[in-house]
């Protein structure tokens, strides 16, 4: 079998590939993504002269439903619907198409999704260069190639079971070996997916008869996708062979280890005397993926992030359940640092019963008016004035308690509830202003957190300016705060909308400024009236030279752009004086007031102006 590890020529570079003989289709809303692709697609193939590009699902289904072409680039966004649910209604069973995701960022769930539709790779475009689609083009067709020759097999197989029986004695034997190729990984040659899912299974019967402990590990390497891109996929391909040949060289012969796909790996430990065996065994597989490989003339050192999962005699958890508690513990290792193991204990299961907790009653909060609204001031820094207010959700669970915004805020993403709840808060913040016309609150602005769904909504505008008709507000009285990653998705609309609230004569702010991944181009090209200095930044200005240049570089940045300059989270008298030094424009904080209830937000206000 031809192996992907030993081709060093690109397969473009022959007449096959020539853009005669290739068609491809794009399928893309965003005329600047097309351009970049074409241009990028040029420069692989001299001249693209059958390239197509569909802008719309409709048209886009049409396109495929001919399959006339053999290279699908999708856009992740397509309006209402997604990319990848464009590539599941169009791919068939031994589809020999090409498909390829495109992606505004790096999300592994989009990766895995997309995988699992049958995408063969993903491009982000943020990181898109010739070299790079160049390398996923070659990836993808030589994937595909293996893709076909395993179904070619399988046809093979097929036909040889209805020759004579001389032709079924040999054709037993080629059964066995597509057995083995699809329990296996066809580059590291270690169990695949499928294969593991069997073993684990077999090895938890077992556990449980025999009264022993077997533990599930489940692995990351670090760094890898930097390796990836720096040394090309030739060398990220040989070094994951070389990986898995560590891995399994630490571990016994009674164990298991298969790879899951990418760069995760998992290991099934069994016949454990003890639980904490296992920990010994974590140690030796992190020391051997410390030690650096000789890859291709290049010394590469990655590291591991492993997530440790126990199954006891007696347990009842099932092997989808040992398998996500061995993936949260995953997930932790990788934010304590990398290089790190972490087990699944009682604590973490209390996390993730609780967010599961949280989305199931997130749709009971909304309608039975669990949330209330609490008003953080903003104070003028060079006159001390209250100028504004950022409004914020609270929720307090009949049971539960204070459950807080870090925990409903991504749960009502994830469960598509963020929608209703940023109605909600919208609607609830102008009944609030309406309430304060003709009191101390009356010039005060209210800003409102405006997440990437609520964004791109196709008539946020006019929502909005239902809204402030319903009731009698005049627009400079809200304020809209969107964080640039958010608004960085989809720039062209994230900037058609932004422009649109601000015609109306709607401030916009741009939160949370400098944490994002993007460009400082694109962050500071959106249109906005101010700019947000993270918390995280304000908090260590003081003592950190670089959360001090930040701080710095954000408000010259601001003024220079005709912005204001906001600090959030000022807490004490000396950061206050320093923002006022640095001429930042305004601030909020626990220095000056916690988030209040609208009533006593109001109280507040009227006892600084009655005792100035």
């Amino acid at each position: 079998m031809h192996n992907l590890l030993q081709q060093d020529q690109s397969p473009f570079a022959d007449d096959s590939a020539q853009p005669g003989n290739k068609r491809i289709l794009i399928v893309d809303d965003d005329e600047v993504d097309f351009i970049v692709l074409k241009r990028l697609l040029n420069q692989i193939f001299g001249h693209a002269q059958d390239l197509e590009v569909a802008t719309t699902w409709e048209q886009a289904e049409k396109v495929l439903a001919k399959g006339e072409h053999e290279i699908h680039i999708i856009d992740y966004s397509l309006g209402a619907r997604s990319g990848i649910d464009l590539i599941r209604s169009t791919i068939k069973e031994r589809d020999p198409r090409i498909f390829i995701l495109l992606t505004g960022q790096e999300d592994r769930q989009v990766d895995l999704a997309a995988t699992r539709v049958g995408a063969l790779d993903y491009l982000v475009k943020g990181e898109l260069t010739a070299s790079r689609l160049e390398r996923c083009l070659r990836f993808a067709t030589e994937a595909m190639s293996q893709r076909q020759m395993l179904f070619d097999q399988a046809d093979a197989l097929e036909e040889a079971q209805r020759a004579t029986e001389a032709i079924l004695a040999r054709a037993e034997s080629s059964e066995k070996e597509y057995r083995w190729l699809a329990q296996h990984d066809l580059l590291t040659q270690v169990p695949n997916r499928m294969m593991f899912a069997q073993k684990l299974r077999i090895g938890m019967e077992s556990a449980s008869r025999s009264r022993q402990h077997i533990a599930l590990m489940l692995l990351d390497l670090d760094r890898f996708k930097s390796i990836n891109d720096t040394h090309g996929h030739q060398t990220g391909d040989r070094l994951l062979v070389e990986v898995a040949r560590r891995l399994t060289e630490t571990v016994r012969d009674t164990d298991v280890v298969a790879r899951l796909g990418g760069d995760e790996f998992a290991m099934i430990i069994n016949n454990l005397d003890e639980p904490l065996f296992a920990s010994g065994v974590a140690e030796k597989l992190t020391r051997a993926l410390a030690e650096p490989f000789e890859i291709l003339g290049n010394r590469l050192e990655i590291g591991s992030s492993i997530g440790v999962a126990l199954f006891e005699p007696r347990d009842t958890t099932t092997p989808e359940e040992i398998i996500s508690q061995a993936d949260a513990a995953l997930y932790r290792a990788k934010s304590a640092g990398r290089g790190m193991f972490q087990f699944y204990d009682d604590a973490l299961n209390g996390e993730i019963q609780r967010t599961h907790l949280v989305k199931t009653q997130l749709p009971v909060g909304i309608s039975a008016g669990q949330f209330s609204l609490a008003f953080q001031p903003k104070i003028c820094l060079r006159t001390g004035e209250m100028v504004g207010a950022e409004a914020l959700a609270r929720w307090v669970h009949p049971t539960i308690g204070t459950i807080s915004p870090g925990e409903f805020i991504p749960a009502a993403e994830e469960t598509g509830l963020i929608s209703s709840l940023s109605d909600w808060i919208f609607e609830q913040a102008c009944r609030t202003i309406r309430s304060w016309q003709g009191t101390a609150m009356a010039n005060v602005s209210i800003a409102l957190n405006l997440s990437a769904i609520q964004l791109f909504k196709q008539d946020i505008a006019a929502d909005i300016q239902r809204l402030l008709e319903r009731y009698e507000l005049a627009p400079a009285q809200l304020e809209f705060e969107v964080t640039e990653t958010a608004a960085l998705n989809h720039v062209s609309s994230a900037m058609e909308k932004l422009a649109a609230l601000r015609d109306m004569g709607i401030k916009v702010a741009i939160d949370d400024f400098g944490t994002g991944y993007s460009s400082l181009a694109l962050a500071t090209g959106l249109p906005s009236d101010s700019l947000k200095i993270d918390l995280s930044f304000v908090a260590g200005m003081l003592s950190s030279p670089t959360d001090a240049a930040a701080v710095n570089a954000t408000i010259a940045l601001a003024h220079s752009l005709g912005k204001l300059a906001i600090a959030e989270g000022v807490e004490t008298d000396e950061q206050r004086v320093h923002l006022l030094n640095l001429n930042c424009d305004q601030a909020q904080g626990y220095l000056f007031s916690r988030p209040l209830p609208a009533a006593d937000v109001l109280a507040w206000q009227i006892a600084r102006t009655s005792f100035p």
